[in-house]
């Protein structure tokens, strides 16, 4: 299926029933991995999952222009995906890159928001604290974009994003962000983060859930293995987002 926002084209899978729940994939990811990792299967049974490709990955269209990317743009295309798939409102589950365009999801529309389940990123930074933590160099070759993951899953990458220049723009925007702590303060969404205890942005984590304020979980492993791991998650996520629905009322 496949949603239109601002001229692109997006495409989205969904499952189940109940409950939207809308999950964003990392940089340079592709929707099918949250079924891949076992998320979907552990889901579907209570929450109607919406699981969409976002701009530049997977199966949805591949513009060139780092100007169409950044948080703002791909948040108004997740929000295009629920309308098309007549979601009023769902809970927002992002994970590295996907954290960042959830937050924006919940600034520009936070009526349509029920909660939020932001892994592996500091939540709540912004435009210059991105810009210190990330630098501005844009990688060269998928070697260079995904430096010390083994060859098989570069590989992978490859194949499913096959469109490297438009890989390239997404990376350029990645710092484009509209939410700061004091915009996620405001919307007041019930907030559950988590990252890896070995990833290397766990200390600025905790200092921004602690400024947020939001509940906040260390699970095991580094940055790839705390979404691989899905199994240390899931309960604390559904718990969260089952706690969180009285706000449907």
């Amino acid at each position: 299926m496949f949603a239109n926002s601002r001229g692109f084209r997006i495409r989205y899978q969904a499952w189940g029933s109940g409950p939207a729940l809308v999950l964003l994939h990392g940089f340079p990811m592709w929707g099918d991995r949250w079924r891949d990792a076992g998320y979907v299967s552990a889901l579907e049974d209570r929450f109607r999952v919406i699981v969409p490709d976002l701009l530049g990955h997977g199966q949805s269209d591949k513009p060139h222009e780092a100007a169409v990317y950044g948080m703002p743009n791909m948040a108004a295309d997740v929000i295009a995906v629920l309308d098309a798939a007549g979601a009023d409102r769902a809970h927002v589950w992002g994970y590295s890159m996907g954290t960042k365009v959830a937050q924006d999801v919940a600034i520009i529309a936070p009526g349509r928001v029920i909660s939020l389940v932001l892994g592996g990123y500091p939540p709540g930074l912004d435009r210059e604290q991105e810009r210190a933590i990330r630098g501005t160099e844009v990688a060269q070759t998928w070697e260079e974009m995904l430096d010390g993951l083994p060859s098989a899953v570069i590989d992978m990458f490859k194949a499913h994003n096959e469109d490297f220049a438009a890989v390239q723009a997404c990376q350029a925007a990645l710092s484009d962000t509209r939410a700061t702590i004091a915009d996620l303060q405001s919307a007041a969404h019930p907030t559950l983060a988590y990252i890896g205890s070995d990833d290397e942005r766990a200390d600025l984590t905790r200092q921004q859930c602690n400024a947020l304020p939001c509940r906040l979980e260390i699970v095991p492993g580094d940055h790839v293995q705390a979404f691989r791991q899905a199994q240390n998650i899931l309960p604390l996520a559904i718990s969260h987002m089952d706690a969180s629905a009285p706000a449907l009322s």
